[in-house]
């Protein structure tokens, strides 16, 4: 279905009502020559979402700009393009992003890092589509399409006097926001296969291995403050570096236990921890003690002691 393969092309997929009312909205929007917002937390695939709008439009180059790696005169001459002799260096003639995204896509990523100066000339860009090269007098007329990007509090930002409410209204023709994973918690298992995958046509002669239940069911519980990418992240680096071909809730970095020792005193806390341990081991294992203690490093006895201490058993029903 579209909506699937849309999916595929935003950071993974997803089947979520969330998730693919976002994707229903960037289809409706993509051959609407306007300006579109993406907001998001980070690592929410705000940039693959911008791919996709342009995919399925009919314009032609997609160009990125990173709003937050340039300092502002470096970034002028690269949105604008510049005349030789335009500053010390500038021995030749060169074009800006805005000239070569001509009947294409402009993705400006980061666009609340952009100086005020600057979000005043994407202001006239928007508004005239003409513009100026740095040291030039002659206007330079483009035929772009803007989708910008942000995990910025930009309403804060035009309340501080730091982001121009006129660029706001331009860019925002359209405005979608990205759903954070902890919002889109079923999509989760789906995501895990798809990076997976992906990591076997990037690996061809990599063994193929499998998450269990519980562990799933940890990863799905997370919160998951990177979002996307770092369950990417995290998928990649699990998947790597098992070497038993099956990836255990016991094997998953401490932060991602559902059961946190978050109240209590040092020894509750402690004693929360253990338990969690324990029983993850025991659900992996499907309640057997020999092959949970060996996964934990223990001894049968040690196990042996911890399961009675903490009534595991009744914990287990």
């Amino acid at each position: 279905m579209k909506s699937e393969s849309a999916a595929a092309s935003t950071h993974g997929i997803g089947l979520s009502n969330a998730f693919l009312k976002v994707i229903d909205e960037a289809r409706s929007l993509a051959r609407v020559p306007r300006p579109i917002l993406i907001r998001g937390e980070r690592g929410t695939g705000k940039e693959l979402l911008a791919r996709y709008i342009h995919q399925e439009s009919d314009r032609g180059n997609y160009v990125v700009v990173n709003c937050a790696a340039f300092q502002e005169d470096l970034f002028v001459a690269e949105m604008f393009g510049r005349e030789k002799g335009a500053y010390t260096g500038a021995v030749d003639a060169r074009e800006g992003k805005l000239e070569l995204a001509h009947k294409g896509t402009l993705f400006l990523d980061e666009v609340a890092n952009m100086s005020r100066t600057v979000q005043e000339k994407l202001l006239r860009v928007i508004e005239y589509q003409k513009f100026e090269r740095l040291g030039g007098t002659k206007p330079i007329e483009v035929n772009v399409r803007i989708i910008a990007a942000t995990n910025a509090d930009l309403e804060k930002m035009m309340k501080q006097n730091e982001f121009l409410p006129d660029l706001y209204d331009r860019l925002c023709f359209a405005e979608l926001v990205l759903p954070p994973l902890r919002k889109r918690r079923e999509d989760v298992p789906a995501l895990i296969q798809f990076f997976i995958q992906q990591l076997h046509v990037e690996i061809p002669d990599l063994e193929k291995k499998q998450f269990t239940s519980s562990a799933i069911q940890e990863l799905q519980a997370f919160h998951w403050p990177g979002n996307i990418r770092q369950l990417k992240n995290m998928i990649e680096r699990l998947y790597i570096s098992d070497e038993d071909g099956t990836i255990h809730a016991s094997e998953l970095p401490m932060e991602v236990t559902t059961v946190e020792p978050i109240r209590g005193n040092f020894y509750e806390k402690v004693k929360a921890y253990e338990v969690t341990l324990l029983v993850t081991a025991l659900k992996d294992t499907k309640g057997n003690q020999k092959v949970a203690a060996e996964r934990l490093g223990m001894t049968y006895d040690q196990f042996r002691h911890f399961y009675k201490k903490y009534n595991l058993e009744d914990l287990l029903i």
